[in-house]
């Protein structure tokens, strides 16, 4: 159930990209951000892989994925640093303090919005995003 809530919040997007990206073995820089930034309401259900990207790259934390290729698969720590700060994300004091995606990653796990327990540095499964954001989704839902 929870992996249909980004499915069906992205309903308008693309069959396409939603069928390529979930049939790749690692998911990917451009089309995971993509995702978060129609989930938050950023980008239309119009937009590209490039809009995202470009969004990305203008947001606070873009100057960290300024070097990085859409077609480059996605750490972990990077997932959740860019959902963390798009979504504005509670994180406790680590994090707080210091914005890294290593922080962001230890906050994802530690509030069970990761399944697994993963090393910040793991690239990760298009079926590891989608679980993520559907948990993520779910509890913005419960709690705002």
């Amino acid at each position: 159930m929870l992996l249909l809530l980004p499915v069906l919040f992205l309903e308008a997007q693309s069959n396409e990209t939603i069928d390529r990206f979930l049939d790749g073995d690692k998911a990917d820089l451009g089309t995971t951000a993509l995702f978060i930034y129609q989930a938050s309401g950023a980008l239309d259900d119009e937009a590209t892989v490039q809009k995202a990207l470009d969004h990305l790259l203008a947001s606070s934390i873009g100057k960290r994925y300024r070097d990085k290729e859409a077609d480059s698969p996605i750490e972990y720590r990077e997932y959740a640093h860019i959902i963390m700060n798009e979504l504005e994300l509670p994180g406790g004091f680590m994090y707080s303090w210091t914005k890294l995606p290593r922080y962001a990653a230890r906050e994802l796990t530690s509030r069970r919005w990761m399944p697994g327990k993963l090393h910040p540095g793991a690239e990760l499964t298009p079926w590891e995003v989608m679980t993520s954001l559907a948990e993520i989704l779910a509890w913005l839902e419960e709690n705002q």
